[in-house]
């Protein structure tokens, strides 16, 4: 009904329980701080083989690693994950930025070549569960490692994820802020490696591998190595680059919406962008300028 211009919903629920019991209500299923931590337990046992992986192990291998990205202000695990498969696997492992990755037990994740760099996280605002189903529903697909769809996203790119962002605000059973009452969805410009460790270690990830991380000329294309969907129905298409008319295979509405998924809208090999070329000093001179100072691309480079 409208009460005063403002919508209600009403419900009634009949109470079966014994008296004195508790019913909880939620606007949706519950995922805790401590059921995400069962999940990635159980996905260091499945994976564990992983932390012995070297540039010589099977290429579309599962490359699965799980490492403390920071503390959060109450001292529970932010974690960060990197997925990929073995295709351009180097030797030497990314450094350990300035104020993470705390826990030195934990070897840092290899470097790859040829590699994009995919980030995504969940539950920065802790109150929007249905965040944390979406992100269990790619992890989950992501890492099944017999589908063709998930092999080939595994060459493409490297997966950087982070299951929780606001570990704090979860258990606490806030809706958008965390343990001192902060939204860390509006520190992203500014944050405080003290006050907000979770979004200061995201933003750092990125910063990172948007400057060490780029795909060069001359870089291998994994994507047309042995591909299990075959190379003709893969997009290598470079960005912002216009894509030559071509005429669709389909027929009836799946030619009015299909085109640009039909295999012969594409061909194999790179094709040159001189748009994209022409900006990617700039961006690289951009991404160091936007860089904290005391996060130099030299510093990082080096490590602790």
């Amino acid at each position: 009904q409208v009460v005063e211009t403002q919508f209600v919903l009403s419900f009634v629920h009949r109470f079966l329980e014994h008296r004195g019991a508790t019913t909880y209500f939620a606007f949706c299923y519950p995922f805790s701080y401590t059921e995400c931590q069962d999940m990635l337990a159980q996905l260091d046992g499945r994976f564990q083989d992983c932390r012995h992986m070297s540039p010589s192990s099977p290429l579309d291998s599962v490359y699965y690693h799980r490492e403390l990205l920071c503390h959060s202000l109450d001292k529970l695990r932010v974690d960060l994950l990197t997925i990929t498969s073995c295709h351009g696997m180097q030797e030497k492992r990314e450094p350990r930025l300035d104020k993470l990755f705390p826990d030195t037990s934990t070897p840092r994740p290899r470097c790859f070549t040829g590699k994009r760099v995919f980030f995504l996280s969940s539950r920065v605002h802790p109150g929007e569960t249905p965040s944390s189903f979406v992100f269990n529903g790619f992890l989950d697909f992501i890492l099944r490692e017999e589908d063709p769809r998930a092999q080939m996203l595994r060459r493409m790119f490297v997966f950087k994820l982070i299951p929780m962002l606001n570990p704090d605000g979860v258990v606490r059973g806030h809706y958008r802020t965390d343990s001192r009452g902060v939204n860390l969805n509006r520190q992203y410009l500014h944050p405080d490696a003290e006050l907000h460790p979770a979004v200061y270690g995201a933003k750092a990830v990125l910063l990172y591998h948007h400057v060490h991380s780029r795909v060069l000329p001359g870089s291998p294309d994994w994507r047309t190595f042995v591909s299990p969907l075959g190379t003709s129905s893969l997009s290598l298409k470079s960005p912002n680059c216009a894509v030559p008319a071509v005429e669709a295979t389909l027929a009836g509405p799946d030619k009015a919406h299909n085109l640009r998924n039909s295999p012969g809208s594409w061909r194999a090999g790179t094709r040159s962008c001189p748009a994209r070329d022409a900006r990617l000093s700039e961006s690289t001179e951009r991404a160091a300028w936007i860089l904290p100072s005391a996060h130099t691309a030299e510093r990082w480079e080096q490590g602790p």
